[in-house]
């Protein structure tokens, strides 16, 4: 059984101002349905970097420049970047890879390696990689 979220909402205390908000057309997701799993060897990666103001819309053509080729990489299973609402010079990927050897051959590829050369040109602080392996 599938309930809309207005429905959902309206059966929450306190959330009348919510269930305004939300279309009434929308519907959550039974909760018969599956989530997806992935294969435990998977590798999250979070990559930040961060720029001043005059250099934001030459980062974000780098940045952007990644996004086709590393997504045609085997392995890659998703390969996004986000603009913060409130910095917009920093950038954030969040990337998901089938293991950490497919990750390794993605940071030799010619394309990763000559935005890294823009990354230091670029970057205003250090630029952040996590590597994470999905606990719970």
């Amino acid at each position: 059984m599938t309930t809309t979220r207005r429905e959902f909402l309206k059966c929450t205390t306190g959330t009348a101002v919510l269930a305004a908000m939300v279309p009434a057309s929308a519907t959550l997701l039974s909760f018969k349905q599956k989530p997806k799993k992935m294969s435990a060897n998977t590798l999250n990666v979070v990559a930040i970097i961060e720029t001043s103001a005059d250099k934001v819309e030459e980062l974000k053509k780098v940045c952007l420049g990644l996004i086709e080729p590393t997504r045609k990489e085997e392995g890659c299973i998703s390969y996004n970047l986000y603009q913060d609402i409130t910095n917009p010079g920093k950038f954030t990927f969040l990337e998901n890879w089938k293991s950490k050897e497919h990750l390794d051959v993605h940071l030799k590829t010619p394309h990763l390696v000559a935005a890294g050369t823009a990354f230091g040109r670029l970057a205003t602080k250090e630029v952040i990689v996590l590597m994470l392996n999905k606990i719970a």
